[in-house]
């Protein structure tokens, strides 16, 4: 059965503060709240899963504590994941029952550049072993989610479901204590060679910031025209690897046209004008 890509919608929740005038979450005035802390996220690594091989990857933070009074209120981080299986049974998506992986004192964070932080790693092949999940299961599509629990020296817990929105979006605080990886399924060994990518542009003058990007075994190489036309031959990764295309908005979208081609001469995707951005749907599945 193929799998449906689930969209996770987290709810808008409350961050505890004393009420205050400006309600933009993004300019909080530090001195009217209570209690509170974050875990800024400083940088985020949720590669797709190799499905074949998920002991490969991991899913990876670095975060930084930020309790706005400088009081040193950290105590520990719980370190949980869950399991999102999006392959509907009786149109109901299943969800595997959330396991707590470890838990971080606050003496592992280290102080840099004034501020406590760690990074924060789960290897997928540890996840599945917590969750008592076997790896056959794994189908492209299927989530895995980090979360991050936050204890303070007073007894507060501060986690994805009692922080506001912009709390966890916010340039200022970016502190979603949650993230997510995307099971994908990797190129099988009859479609292993030389892809070929061509492009239009209807004007004549470039795809105007608009890109594919090529994702070949982890590594990621963006493609454009500055022309009426183009064409790219790609050699793909063994069989196995992971293989994806993403195309990437301009600013003249309405302009574009593409077709990417498979080593065995079969036209996989021919979008546009005016494509959908983000991951590039190819007729082939390459799970089945």
């Amino acid at each position: 059965m193929k799998k449906i890509i689930s969209s996770l919608i987290i709810s808008t929740l409350i961050f505890t503060t004393i009420s205050c005038e400006n309600e933009d979450l993004d300019r909080l005035d530090t001195a009217k709240i209570t209690g509170a802390a974050i875990l800024r996220t400083l940088e985020s690594d949720t590669p797709p899963i190799n499905s074949l091989s998920p002991s490969n990857n991991a899913i990876t933070v670095k975060v930084e504590f930020d309790d706005f009074k400088l009081d040193d209120t950290m105590s520990s981080v719980d370190v949980y994941m869950e399991f999102i299986d999006t392959s509907p049974i009786d149109n109901e998506i299943l969800t595997f029952p959330e396991v707590q992986i470890s838990t971080i004192d606050a003496s592992e964070f280290t102080l840099e550049n004034g501020s406590l932080v760690t990074t924060i790693s789960v290897n997928i092949g540890d996840a599945l072993n917590a969750l008592n999940i076997e790896e056959s299961v794994l189908y492209g599509g299927d989530i895995f989610l980090l979360r991050l629990a936050l204890n303070t020296t007073n007894g507060e817990i501060f986690t994805s479901s009692n922080v506001g929105t912009k709390i966890q979006a916010s340039s200022a605080f970016k502190s979603p204590f949650r993230y997510s990886a995307a099971v994908a399924c990797p190129l099988p060994a009859n479609l292993s060679g030389d892809w070929i990518i061509d492009m239009q542009d209807s004007y004549g003058d470039g795809w105007n910031g608009a890109s594919i990007s090529v994702s070949s075994g982890g590594v990621v190489t963006d493609y454009t025209i500055d022309a009426s036309d183009g064409q790219f031959i790609i050699t793909s990764p063994p069989a196995g690897e992971l293989f994806t295309f993403t195309f990437n908005s301009g600013s003249y979208d309405e302009e574009v046209t593409y077709q990417i081609t498979d080593p065995e001469g079969n036209v996989q995707a021919n979008h546009g004008p005016t494509p959908k951005a983000g991951g590039i749907d190819l007729i082939v599945d390459f799970c089945e």
